[in-house]
């Protein structure tokens, strides 16, 4: 992303998991499909705190969990987090409380970023604290990650809008 882009967009997000190739691809994925139906214009973008998978698609297992809930693959690349990146976005989204740690560790303390857990915007009597890690899981884990990413995004949507002052124009 390039400060073109960036500036020509009111708000930046950045989902956070360990490896970058499951739950936080998928934030991403859905969060950028629910912003453009919605008709926001923001940067959506993910990364992982470990470089274990630098440059890799997201797990298959994910992108096929996201194709049968109607996402698509976007050509996403693994990444790791970056210290700059305190700076680059506006919010931070780890999926769970280890990787919320490691954010805290690698971004500067006088970051410019909000650093909020996804936990934040699950549904009301949800059974998880935190987005369940499918890695080592079967293929229900994976989806039952879409799932929980897809119920909890309108909320974060919503609360983005509320704080920035934008309306939502639902697209189809």
């Amino acid at each position: 992303m390039n400060d073109r882009q960036e500036n020509s967009h009111s708000f930046r997000l950045l989902f956070v998991c360990l490896g970058n190739i499951c739950r936080s691809p998928a934030a991403e994925i859905i969060c950028r499909t629910v912003l453009r139906r919605a008709g926001i214009n923001a940067v959506v973008d993910s990364c992982g705190t470990a470089n274990y998978h630098v440059g890799s698609r997201p797990d298959g297992r994910m992108l096929a969990a996201l194709e049968r809930a109607g996402y698509a693959y976007d050509g996403h690349r693994a990444r790791v987090l970056l210290r700059e990146d305190g700076e680059r976005f506006d919010l931070i989204i780890p999926q769970d409380a280890e990787n919320e740690r490691e954010v805290h560790r690698v971004i500067s303390l006088t970051a410019r970023s909000s650093v909020l857990p996804m936990r934040r915007w699950f549904p009301a009597g949800c059974r998880y604290h935190e987005v369940p890690d499918p890695y080592y899981g079967r293929d229900k884990d994976f989806d039952e990650v879409v799932a929980l990413l897809a119920e909890s995004m309108p909320a974060l949507v919503q609360e983005l809008c509320n704080s920035t002052g934008q309306s939502t124009h639902p697209r189809g």
